[in-house]
């Protein structure tokens, strides 16, 4: 599965230009049991089992030993459910399905994610990954805004070799035990005390952009808006078509989604995965006053919306009740598609956004065709 993307300028033109979502494998959905979802669920997670059977995986695991991340499907943050496909893995996950005999009957949620062997290391050979912010305004109709986000960078260097899950994965959770150790021990790594990795751990994206223009790894001083904010825009709009069926089309209805990417040494952006509820902790001056201002945007856009509907719904009743009064009766059949219209989400000019909101408004289903993702969409892509 691909998605319709700007072409990445620092990448050489023999590699991929489009944004790749990580391939995943799911093992068991209950929901899906007894359907035809059911069914393709099942075929995936026989050939998973196949694949890391064959000759062909096994010799890849010589030079590239992590070839799979498994995750449990849901209901799990913080890395807690994250795990290396390593031996003991695989022989655990072997066992559990019975080599794959067990597909669709093992009741246990998993996804099996492609790992992506190459990623981009930053200066002490640290990995990383974004956390982006999507809100969904709204679901009826369909209104969703973008936030920055940062970068979450691993305290100990990547060693493709190792088994240890902090070398591989950056969840901020995985990096408390460090902090709290560096403290306690009143010790330095890196020749960084506990505030300073607190600092380093978090990255934001113009940091980013200054460390790889000076290590010569892109050549444009507009990187960001020229080309890494664009593919996150784009990602998102992907994302919120290929998944909005499932949303309850009420107008009271929003909500903030921490998006994952990451970028691998050919700075290629990989979409590793959306999480609902995301965990907002300030781990140091900067990212807690970060969350506050974006806490108190959104409510900004939440409250705006709100006022801008029940400004409409309230001249609505008024007509209704003077009608009322002027013919005895209120012809409800008639105000009804007028209430439906009036009461869906759109902004009212009096309850504009103040201008140093820090949500930038990429989808508004409110416009036709590609008005409705301000440039953020390729022709060929909408529908």
């Amino acid at each position: 599965m691909l998605f319709c993307t700007r072409r990445n300028p620092n990448a050489s033109t023999k590699e991929s230009s489009s944004l790749s979502p990580i391939v995943s494998t799911v093992f068991y959905i209950p929901s899906l049991s007894n359907s035809h979802h059911f069914k393709i669920v099942k075929e995936e997670c026989e050939t998973f089992f196949k694949e890391i059977n064959s000759a062909e995986y096994k010799k890849k695991l010589e030079t590239e030993p992590i070839q799979y991340l498994i995750k449990i499907g849901y209901g799990s943050h913080r890395a807690q459910g994250v795990f290396l496909l390593d031996d003991n893995q695989t022989s655990y996950v072997q066992r559990q399905y019975n080599n794959g005999e067990l597909c669709g009957d093992n009741n246990r949620s998993l996804i099996a994610q492609t790992y992506v062997t190459n990623p981009l290391l930053l200066d002490f050979d640290n990995k990383f990954d974004f956390r982006i912010y999507m809100l969904v305004a709204s679901t009826n109709p369909l209104i969703m805004f973008y936030h920055d986000g940062f970068l979450r960078v691993s305290l100990h260097p990547y060693d493709k070799f190792s088994n240890d899950r902090s070398t591989h994965l950056t969840n901020t959770h995985l990096s408390k035990a460090t902090f709290a150790d560096v403290k306690k021990s009143n010790k330095t790594l890196n020749n960084m005390n506990e505030k300073q990795l607190r600092d380093y751990q978090m990255w934001t994206l113009e940091r980013l952009e200054e460390y790889l223009l000076k290590s010569k790894k892109i050549n444009d001083p507009n990187w960001l808006n020229n080309y890494l904010r664009p593919k996150f825009k784009e990602a998102f709009i992907h994302i919120l078509r290929m998944t909005a069926h499932a949303f309850w089309n009420q107008s009271n209805v929003f909500e903030m989604f921490g998006l994952d990417f990451m970028l691998d040494e050919d700075l290629n952006l990989w979409f590793i995965e959306c999480n609902s509820s995301p965990q907002l902790v300030g781990t140091n001056e900067y990212k807690t006053n970060f969350l506050i201002k974006m806490l108190q945007d959104i409510y900004e856009i939440q409250y705006s919306l709100y006022k801008s509907r029940m400004s409409r719904v309230v001249k609505l009743i008024k007509q209704m009740e003077l009608e009322g009064l002027i013919e005895g009766t209120i012809n409800y059949t008639k105000w009804r598609p007028e209430y439906i219209e009036a009461s869906k989400n759109r902004f009212e000019p009096q309850f504009n956004l103040s201008s140093d909101n820090s949500f930038h408004l990429i989808m508004d289903l409110n416009r036709k065709k590609s008005e409705a993702y301000f440039g953020n969409l390729k022709d060929e892509c909408i529908i």
